[in-house]
């Protein structure tokens, strides 16, 4: 009775290992992966579910979006191809999408969150004619690239295609908190105004 307990809870860690391996994958080119159930490649999209998805539940990637996906026996179908001589090879796109996660979760976005909030505040003071600058300041912020790498990838530094996507994507992130944290400071700033000239 006991070696047949053990028996069963071999064959379910086993299956569930399997199970595990066997996770079918969306790679999109913006290094974002999304983990699927099921999936079919059509002309122009990429179909697929995620697990607790009704059967009528039908879910869609625009083809160009995506690097790859994985199948169930883990092999990876890329399907991106360059168009041109001036495109990415499909190792320089992944070396590219590694700098894009790289920066999500890495990239140290504070210094752009706390600038923004003195700016949103300081702006409040000029009362209606304030509510551009969050916006005119985020977008001057998104412009400039990070200036060092993290000391984890340092080894990237001459990588063009890696640094590329590093800072492709710190500057969205950049721009998106600054965005954020400008426009509240900036509704805070205003709300006291109105009510200290009341």
């Amino acid at each position: 009775m006991i070696k047949k307990s053990i028996y069963v809870l071999i064959c379910c860690f086993l299956l569930g290992i399997a199970t595990i391996s066997a996770q079918q994958k969306i790679t999109l080119l913006n290094g974002e992966e999304i983990n699927v159930t099921s999936y079919s490649i059509g002309e122009m999209f990429v179909n697929y579910k995620l697990t607790g998805d009704s059967p009528k539940k039908l879910r869609i990637v625009d083809k160009y979006d995506v690097f790859s996906v994985t199948n169930t026996d883990n092999k990876e179908v890329v399907l991106y191809k360059p168009a041109d001589s001036l495109d990415f090879t499909i190792d320089e796109a992944k070396v590219y999408m590694e700098g894009e996660r790289a920066a999500t979760k890495h990239f140290d976005k504070s210094g752009s969150s706390i600038s923004s909030i003195y700016v949103g505040a300081a702006s409040g003071f000029l009362g209606f004619y304030s509510i551009p600058l969050p916006f005119l300041y985020s977008m001057t912020l998104g412009r400039k690239n990070p200036k060092q790498l993290p000391a984890e990838f340092k080894s990237y530094e001459g990588n063009e295609a890696f640094r590329l996507g590093y800072n492709r994507e710190a500057r969205n992130i950049k721009l998106k908190q600054s965005l954020k944290f400008g426009y509240v400071s900036l509704g805070i700033s205003l709300t006291m105004l109105v009510f200290l000239t009341k």
